[in-house]
C-alpha cells in the first residue's frame, strides 16, 4: 500500500466466509511474495493488490482484512526501505523533500477524509484516473526512448515548499477517494523534482512508513487486531518480507527503462481501479 487509505476500498469487495485451508494459505503466501517482490522493486506498498487476496481468497471480514493488510504493508515498505538504504539507493539531499512531503501528506489526508461526500466523486476519480493514464503512458514512452527527466530546478527552498504542497494535494486526493499514494508520489518525485526513478521509489517508501504505521496503530487501538488478523498477517507477512527484500535487492542492477515500464503498467492498472470503483463512505 504505498498507503493506508486503500482500506476505504475494502467494502467494495464482497465478504466471503471461508476456512483457511492449507491450500489457500500456500496460495496466499505465494501471491504475497510476488506482490511484495514488485512493490520492493518499484517502491510502492502494493496494498490494493493484497486486499482481494485477504477478502476473496482467505474470506476475512473487511475490518480484519484492513488490519492484516496494514501490518503486511508496514513490513513490506519498511524492509524494502531498509534494504535500499543498505544498498546505497538513497541521497541525503532528498531528505528535506521526504520530510516535508510526509508532513503535507498527513495533513492533506486528514483534509481529504473530511471532504468525502462533498465533492463530485465520479469526476474526481475520472480526473485522477486520466492523470495516472497520462503519466503511465509517459513512463512507458520514457522507457522506450530512455528519457532522463530533469525536473524544474526551482532551487532548494522552493523544492521544499512544493514538496509540502504536492504532499498535501496527494494526501487530499488519497483521503477523498481512498487511493494508494505511491503511484502519485513517484511521478511527482521523478518529473517535478528530477529525481531518478530508483531514488523516487526509496523516497516514496520513506513517506509510506509513518503513514502505514499510524494506520496500523489506529486499527489496533480500535480493537481490529484479533487472532484472525494476526494469523493472516503471519501467513502473508513472512513471504512479504522475503519478497520486499528480494525486490529491493534487485534495484541497483535493474535498468531504469525496465523500472519505468513496470511502473507505467502499474499506473495504468491503478487508473482502471480508481475509475471503476465507487466511493465508500
Amino acid at each position: 500500500m504505498d498507503d493506508i487509505l486503500d482500506v476505504k476500498l475494502i467494502k467494495l469487495y464482497p465478504q466471503v466466509k471461508a476456512e483457511l485451508s492449507p491450500h489457500k494459505a500456500v496460495l496466499a503466501s505465494s501471491l504475497s511474495f510476488l506482490i511484495s517482490l514488485i512493490s520492493g522493486l518499484l517502491g510502492i506498498g502494493g496494498g490494493e493488490f493484497r486486499l482481494p487476496v485477504l477478502i476473496l481468497l482467505l474470506g476475512l471480514p473487511v475490518t480484519v482484512s484492513a488490519t492484516a493488510n496494514l501490518i503486511v504493508g508496514l513490513l513490506t515498505v519498511f524492509i524494502a526501505f531498509v534494504k535500499r538504504l543498505m544498498l546505497g539507493v538513497f541521497d541525503e539531499g532528498a531528505l528535506g523533500l521526504i520530510v516535508t512531503m510526509s508532513v503535507g501528506s498527513i495533513f492533506g489526508a486528514c483534509a481529504g477524509a473530511t471532504i468525502t461526500g462533498k465533492v463530485g466523486d465520479r469526476r474526481l476519480r475520472l480526473a485522477v484516473g486520466a492523470f495516472l493514464i497520462a503519466i503511465g503512458l509517459k513512463f512507458l514512452h520514457g522507457a522506450l526512448v530512455r528519457e532522463v527527466p530533469q525536473g524544474l530546478a526551482l532551487g532548494h527552498r522552493l523544492d521544499v515548499v512544493f514538496a509540502a504542497l504536492f504532499g498535501a494535494l496527494i494526501g487530499v486526493v488519497s483521503g477523498a477517494i481512498g487511493v494508494a499514494a505511491g503511484e502519485l508520489r513517484i511521478p511527482t518525485f521523478v518529473y517535478f523534482f528530477g529525481i531518478s526513478i530508483k531514488l523516487a521509489g526509496t523516497a516514496s517508501l520513506a513517506v509510506s512508513i509513518p503513514t502505514v504505521a499510524a494506520g496500523a496503530f489506529a486499527h489496533k487501538r480500535i480493537g481490529h487486531l484479533d487472532r484472525r488478523a494476526a494469523h493472516a498477517a503471519l501467513v502473508m507477512g513472512l513471504p512479504a518480507l522475503a519478497g520486499a527484500y528480494a525486490g529491493a535487492s534487485l534495484v541497483p542492477g535493474a535498468a531504469d527503462p525496465l523500472l519505468k515500464a513496470l511502473l507505467g503498467a502499474v499506473l495504468l492498472l491503478s487508473a482502471a481501479k480508481i475509475v471503476k470503483f465507487k466511493r465508500v463512505v
